[in-house]
């Protein structure tokens, strides 16, 4: 088996809950940790305080805002990849990087990957360099759009880090620096109430941490802007592409129990142009096209007397048409990256109570029908290309 579907023998002798899919361990792992980061923010009357005292721009639209569809960049059509061991394989190439990988994301011009240890790699013309090294090697991540590749690094306690694999050019911002008061005293750590790269859309990157989410330009130096928030809502953004949005909005709403008024959290996943004009989709999470067009939402069903699982849908983000992506034989899918504006990577597990299996997909939206691609059963867990370090 892969291990994408972790210990799912085990468990499943052991009459635990099914485990799940890697994948989706490795991005709802990250999501906690960035939603106990920001839990401390909520509303825009706080982000306008927040932004008054420390100076901190709060920008009438996206740092990055939503791109004219006549001049937004061309949409780049990537195979599916993957890594074992030390070896990436992307469609039917191969590249030997010599280093065991726990993490790995694709670009036009390159590749980029976490070792063991947490250490950044850049692999570009057949030339290897080391650029830096995660604050957190078990738990951080890549962020990346195309060429434009972010992450937390563990210099100076926790620093912005943002390279361009196409021009070289590099920026590096400790969080410390940020405006506003320090947020913890070792900011880079996972582990603390410290920052984490949410996303990268064209050269704008979006940073969570306890101010809220800051979006600038770090490779021009821009001066970050906290992203206004509705009131008494606790924003997390999942991914932004081509200025749309995808984001979890959590709320607390009374709730009567036994005569008892309780607070009780709410959440739902939206999308849209910003923080504030946004409409509701169905799922717990998902992925954006590169186009902002389309998202591919997945939703974890845990039955009472019976085991958890992953269902997916793919549709427009008008929310217009949601419609289910089931593979004939998988008892759990789940969408993790898109390839292109039309098609996506998708891991679809199926196991029994002896056995269980992972494989990796390319997944045609227009029509939901899918291919297998990588068929588990291997000896080693594949790393997919989410940035997500896994062990």
């Amino acid at each position: 088996m892969t291990g994408l579907l972790k210990d799912a023998m085990h468990d499943r002798a052991d009459d635990l809950d099914a485990p799940d899919l890697d994948v989706a361990a490795m991005l709802r792992d990250g999501d906690r940790l960035v939603r106990r980061r920001t839990a401390g923010i909520v509303g825009g009357a706080v982000a306008a305080v927040v932004a008054l005292i420390a100076g901190i721009t709060v920008p009438t639209m996206l740092a990055g805002d939503a791109r004219d569809p006549d001049v937004a960049s061309p949409v780049v059509s990537y195979d599916l990849a993957y890594a074992v061991g030390s070896t990436i394989h992307d469609g039917s190439r191969t590249v030997e990087t010599d280093v065991a990988i726990s993490g790995l994301v694709q670009a036009p011009s390159g590749y980029v990957v976490v070792d063991r240890r947490g250490r950044v790699h850049t692999f570009v013309d057949g030339e290897s360099r080391e650029v830096g090294r995660l604050a957190d090697a078990d738990r951080g991540r890549l962020v990346s759009d195309d060429d434009v590749v972010a992450w937390v690094d563990a210099a100076d306690g926790g620093t912005v880090s943002v390279l361009d694999l196409a021009t070289g050019d590099r920026a590096d911002v400790p969080v410390s620096d940020l405006p506003g008061e320090p947020v913890s005293p070792d900011a880079g750590s996972i582990d603390s109430v410290g920052a984490d790269i949410a996303a990268v859309d064209g050269r704008t990157v979006y940073l969570a941490d306890a101010r809220g989410v800051l979006a600038w330009d770090v490779l021009d130096d821009e001066d970050p802007g906290l992203l206004p928030a509705p009131d008494s809502v606790d924003v997390q953004v999942l991914a932004v592409e081509d200025g749309e949005i995808l984001q979890v909005a959590r709320t607390f709403e009374p709730q009567e129990v036994d005569g008892a008024t309780t607070m009780t959290q709410v959440e739902e996943l939206r999308v849209g142009p910003d923080l504030v004009d946004t409409l509701g989709v169905p799922g717990t999470g998902g992925v954006l096209s590169p186009d902002g067009q389309r998202a591919v939402l997945s939703t974890r069903v845990s039955p009472p007397d019976g085991f958890s699982y992953y269902e997916t849908v793919v549709g427009d983000v008008d929310g217009s048409s949601w419609t289910s992506v089931a593979p004939e034989g998988y008892d759990s899918v789940f969408g993790y990256q898109w390839l292109d504006a039309d098609t996506f990577a998708m891991a679809a597990g199926v196991s029994t109570d002896t056995s269980a299996r992972e494989d990796l997909l390319t997944c045609e939206a227009e029509t939901a029908t899918c291919t297998v691609v990588v068929r588990g059963g291997g000896a080693e867990r594949p790393i997919v290309a989410t940035g997500r370090v896994s062990g």
